[in-house]
């Protein structure tokens, strides 16, 4: 992740999460293998603080280990890009440890009031890896 260590001190202790999202630009490019035109990706950053819930795991097979339920907020940028949506994807790394993120919509809050407060945050992380 590339967020600057100095903007991550500014937030101590509560910037506890890196966010990487892709999102599509205006940029039309061709790919070379199809010859098919796509649209290019840019990489948005966030800092957060996001809480780890407790999961509720079941013994039973077939259980997913590997998935918290996660709520904060934004804390740089303060809001989301407008591109990213209900369901996006975003490569995380929580507290030191590898993981995706999904994003869930919190619709609780009146989204005019964003600009104003850090905009609360919600979703589910995945972990991918260690620390």
């Amino acid at each position: 992740m590339s967020i600057a260590p100095a903007l991550i001190s500014t937030f101590a202790p509560w910037g506890n999460t890196e966010l990487i999202f892709k999102v599509p630009n205006t940029t039309l490019s061709v790919d070379q293998a199809t010859g098919n035109y796509t649209y290019g990706e840019i990489t948005i950053e966030y800092l957060a603080y996001l809480k780890i819930q407790q999961p509720n795991w079941k013994t039973s097979s077939g259980t997913d280990q590997t998935t918290y339920n996660v709520s904060g907020r934004l804390l740089s940028p303060s809001t989301l890009d407008p591109r990213i949506v209900n369901g996006s994807q975003a490569l995380a790394t929580h507290n030191g440890v590898k993981g995706r993120f999904e994003l869930i919509i919190d619709l609780s809050m009146p989204a005019a009031s964003f600009p104003d407060l850090k905009q609360p945050i919600s979703g589910i992380f995945r972990v991918t890896g260690g620390g």
